[in-house]
């Protein structure tokens, strides 16, 4: 608040808890609902942005865009492009495969899209939800976010609900920003924790919104008790040769 203190543009809000990624969005989009403005950035604060003149250029495309519901530039980590700026919408299969390392090395991710500049923009499904802009209404419309998730999913939430509305999420290739990969949450969390979030999250959207079997999502907790066991195998061997990725 002392930071901010003397600029007129901006107000610091505190919530009463932290309920996680969503709850906390909610907050900040509640209190904005009857204030004067007609699009809304949802922003990590472990982001970097080095164009002045990013958000006007994101507005600039959104209003030429054809039924856009959210749009996002580039995600770059480390000065490089992300792999993942933006992915498909999950399914089981894509879930299971993502459960294990030695499943997605064996098979190879099927979430990921083939990011071309050779376009200004291009569909995508999924966009990563440390940076993205849209229309006040539109948060509105779809209900805001989903509160019951704390960490995680709430991309493929997104992206179910402005689907359902015949909507669009666009990936804005001639823009980028910087993410300092989740520093935030990594410190604060530890890696089991993380991933126990993940889980919690991922089997919350396949029952809600994916209306996945019994089967289905016990094959999600078993491959997440697996992961435990593989992870501490992983780091068994990263301390004993070194991080050899």
């Amino acid at each position: 608040k002392d930071a901010f203190a003397n600029i007129k543009n901006i107000e610091i809000i505190k919530s009463e808890r932290n309920g996680g990624y969503a709850y906390g969005n909610n907050y900040g989009l509640r209190y904005i609902s009857e204030k004067n403005v007609d699009y809304v950035l949802i922003s990590n604060n472990d982001v970097a942005i080095d164009d002045d003149l990013l958000l006007y250029k994101l507005i600039r495309y959104y209003k030429k865009l054809e039924n856009p519901a959210f749009v996002s530039p580039l995600m770059f980590v480390n000065g490089k492009l992300s792999k993942y700026p933006a992915w498909k919408m999950p399914s089981l299969v894509t879930d299971l495969i993502g459960s294990l390392r030695i499943i997605e090395i064996i098979v190879g991710s099927k979430s990921n899209y083939k990011i071309s500049t050779e376009n200004e923009y291009m569909i995508v499904d999924c966009l990563p939800g440390a940076f993205f802009l849209g229309k006040k209404e539109l948060f509105f419309d779809i209900g805001l976010m989903d509160e019951n998730t704390f960490l995680y999913m709430e991309e493929a939430i997104l992206t179910y609900k402005i689907q359902n509305l015949n909507l669009h999420n666009y990936l804005i290739t001639t823009l980028h920003y910087e993410h300092m990969t989740s520093q935030t949450i990594s410190t604060e969390l530890s890696l089991f924790k993380m991933r126990y979030y993940l889980i919690k999250s991922r089997v919350y959207f396949h029952k809600k919104y994916l209306h996945t079997n019994k089967f289905g999502i016990f094959l999600l907790k078993i491959l997440f008790e697996v992961w435990k066991i593989e992870t501490l195998f992983y780091i068994r061997i990263v301390k004993l040769f070194g991080n050899t990725k």
